[in-house]
């Protein structure tokens, strides 16, 4: 079995991927206690201790743990130090962001030979950009570019389609801040995603890994009504409206051609009713209060 590290294993993406991946890879998933991703020397002995093949990582920044600050410094020190094993490792698969396109700005369908056209100002968004000009000039890590995933075990106190979700659940009308177009990609499907990359040595260094349709957020919100079965209003708190956040994921089918993303209606089928059965984690004094 391919051993891989797992990074950031406790939080959304880590949790699922770890869950869905574990019987079929030898997969450490330390916590932040275990292994300091800032301390390289700890690092790079874990990873010569269990003969690590494979990194995924998903871990960012933790404000509790480093302090707002330093939220550029960090994300990059951790992607650094994985950077500098690289060459002992049969690749490193890690998780950047639309962001990278700068968020100042519409993102609109965008494809992976637009980026750099304009330089996030972000601490964020500069960190996953810098991070991919690392992984373009490197022989083995790649970019999995995320813009919005949703799924079981995010936070669904400011998660949009969780949190829509949940007021479902709970006959609560649902809110939108401001409309705009958006890519969501369902957790299940970047598993399969990441499990295809694991096994293969991509052409590419970063991908757009998204859903093929982008979606206005309102029709989002008509669509987990429907799922739901429920008379639910569904209330836009402003008439402006918000930057489009979209991508065009042309590439990663060229990459992954059986490749079979979950239509959109069926993904929200199955996070509906993840909350139907765990409805006893829903804070309701907290959830009425979301917007």
């Amino acid at each position: 079995m391919t051993k891989i590290l797992l990074t950031g294993g406790s939080g959304f993406i880590g949790r699922n991927l770890y869950e869905q991946l574990r019987d079929k890879y030898d997969i450490f998933a330390p916590r932040h206690k275990e292994l300091d991703l800032l301390d390289f020397s700890s690092l790079q002995q874990f990873v010569k201790k269990n003969n690590i093949e494979v990194i995924i990582h998903s871990a960012v920044h933790v404000p509790a743990f480093n302090g707002l600050e330093k939220e550029f410094f960090n994300d990059m020190q951790m992607f650094w130090n994985l950077e500098r094993l690289s060459q002992d490792l049969d690749k490193i698969i890690y998780f950047g962001s639309g962001a990278e396109y700068d968020k100042r700005y519409d993102i609109r369908n965008v494809s992976e030979s637009q980026f750099g056209a304009s330089i996030p100002v972000s601490e964020y968004g500069l960190a996953k950009y810098t991070m991919n000009q690392f992984a373009r000039r490197s022989s083995n890590i790649y970019n999995l570019r995320l813009f919005g995933v949703f799924g079981k075990y995010e936070l669904w106190q400011i998660k949009f389609l969780s949190n829509l979700c949940c007021k479902a659940v709970y006959e609560l009308p649902l809110t939108i801040r401001k409309d705009c177009y958006f890519n969501f990609l369902f957790i299940d499907d970047l598993v399969k995603i990441t499990d295809s990359f694991i096994n293969m040595k991509p052409r590419y260094h970063d991908y757009n890994a998204c859903h093929d349709n982008e979606y206005l957020l309102s029709d989002l919100a008509k669509m987990v009504v429907e799922v739901s079965g429920k008379d639910l209003d569904i209330v836009m708190l402003s008439d402006e409206r918000n930057l489009d956040y979209s991508a065009s994921n042309k590439r990663l089918h060229g990459e992954l051609p059986q490749l079979e993303i979950t239509p959109m209606k069926r993904s929200l089928e199955k996070l509906y009713q993840y909350y139907m059965d765990n409805r006893d984690q829903i804070d309701f004094d907290v959830l009425k209060e979301t917007r």
